[in-house]
């Protein structure tokens, strides 16, 4: 069964109105007009709905129970349009990011929290993991965008890039190449590499850059920067990481130097699913991001 709208609104309004000239001009039509309209929907649930003569209009029985459902609906549509407009207003809404631990850190808390005190009605969700997890989250719809390094994938999602970071060895102040303000990539031949997990960005681009030095390898593999840090503070050997990760490998005792090669970079794009919009906070919140990422710094 069809029912429209107007009709519900025409039905309204004569319960409310009990007068057919009233509610006529209620829903902007001419009373023969209304009253066809009333007739068509008795027509269409088979059942009168009111009684009227010339100088009373009632509900039927029928009218009653048709009635309960009349409000119900008008209420779900007038709750559902003031959602949507507090939702295009970002008074209300969710945010969920996907973003590498580097700029999960510091710079991304900072540009949320400044969206937080803009849009205190936002509820904001920030989910730190590495490149291979970034791209499944964002593939899948567990969150609205993601920040990845993943060029490579760029092509599969509609993606802007945000910045490029340069690369740093970080290794023990008492190490030979500590004293140097720039080195090439090519300077860490016969050194002992601390490694970053295989699903994350830093070791997929390493292994390329890497593949012609002889490196050597420490055998380890960690997902966090900080137990990076740590192993190399303890002598198990050097580590090469993206520039805003530095922060989170400050520990005494350490050094970080710039790495000059023009290849040394990792791009940070921001991706969403390809041909799906955003919601009007999820837009805002990207919008802000690209708009502030003359912002990063280590």
């Amino acid at each position: 069964m069809n029912i429209s709208g107007r009709l519900i609104d025409a039905f309204l309004a004569l319960e409310e109105t009990r007068r057919f000239a009233i509610a006529a001009e209620r829903c902007h039509v001419s009373p023969s007009a209304f009253s066809q309209m009333i007739t068509r929907l008795e027509e269409k649930v088979g059942a009168r709905l009111f009684d009227r003569d010339t100088r009373n209009v009632s509900l039927t029985a029928e009218g009653e129970i048709f009635s309960k459902g009349a409000h119900r609906i008008a209420n779900e549509i007038t709750n559902s349009i003031a959602e949507l407009r507090d939702r295009a207003s970002c008074a209300v809404g969710r945010v969920s990011i996907a973003a590498p631990p580097s700029l999960s850190a510091s710079w991304l808390p900072k540009q949320m929290a400044e969206f937080k005190r803009e849009h205190p009605g936002i509820n904001l969700q920030l989910h730190d993991v590495v490149s291979d997890r970034c791209i499944e989250m964002v593939a899948n719809g567990e969150v609205d965008f993601g920040l990845n390094a993943r060029s490579s994938h760029a092509k599969e999602f509609d993606s802007v890039l945000l910045a490029q970071e340069g690369m740093f060895l970080i290794c023990r102040a008492n190490h030979y190449l500590a004293k140097r303000k720039s080195l090439k990539l090519k300077d860490l031949s016969g050194c002992v590499m601390v490694n970053t997990v295989r699903s994350g960005s830093v070791w997929q681009q390493l292994q390329e850059l890497l593949k012609s030095i002889d490196i050597k390898d420490s055998g380890f593999e960690v997902s966090q920067f900080g137990t990076l840090a740590g192993l190399v503070a303890n002598d198990f050997g050097i580590s090469v990481v993206p520039q805003f990760a530095i922060q989170l490998c400050k520990l005494p005792g350490l050094a970080a130097i710039p790495i000059e090669d023009q290849k040394a970079v990792r791009p940070i794009y921001m991706l969403k699913r390809k041909g799906r919009s955003l919601s009007p906070a999820a837009q805002a919140m990207w919008s802000k991001l690209v708009k502030n990422a003359s912002d990063l710094t280590i």
